[in-house]
Formats: structure tokens, C-alpha cells, sequence
């Protein structure tokens, strides 16, 4: 009896640990479609779009401090 109750307890938490309804580091559902690294490499594409945009600011700013000090 104590083996079935072993067996019953082991089984409800392998099954209660597979589920996927929820990330937990987020607490969002996973997505339905894609790859498990689509949010990482979508954050990564963000980031460097941010990279650029900053980059190309800073470039216009030293434009234009080139062109007050002529």
C-alpha cells in the first residue's frame, strides 16, 4: 500500500512539474508558435535597434558640434 501512495505522490509531482501553462520568470503563457529563443533573440533585435538609434544620435551630435566650431 505505502508503494502505491509512493508511486500516486511521485506521479502528481512529475505530472505538476511538466506543465507549461505559464513562464514562471515572467508570467506569461509560452508562445504557441516558434522557436524557445524567439523572446531572446526578439529582445536581442530590440537592443540593437536601440544600439543604432543611439549611435546614429551621437553621430548627429558630433556633426553638429563640428559644424558650430567652424
Amino acid at each position: 500500500m505505502n508503494l502505491n501512495k509512493g508511486l500516486l505522490v511521485l506521479t502528481l509531482f512529475t505530472v505538476s512539474g511538466c506543465s507549461d501553462s505559464v513562464d514562471k520568470a515572467t508570467n506569461e503563457p509560452p508562445p504557441k508558435d516558434g522557436h524557445f529563443f524567439d523572446t531572446q533573440t526578439d529582445a536581442l533585435d530590440k537592443v540593437k535597434q536601440a544600439e543604432k538609434m543611439i549611435m546614429d544620435a551621437a553621430a548627429q551630435q558630433q556633426r553638429d558640434i563640428e559644424e558650430q566650431s567652424q
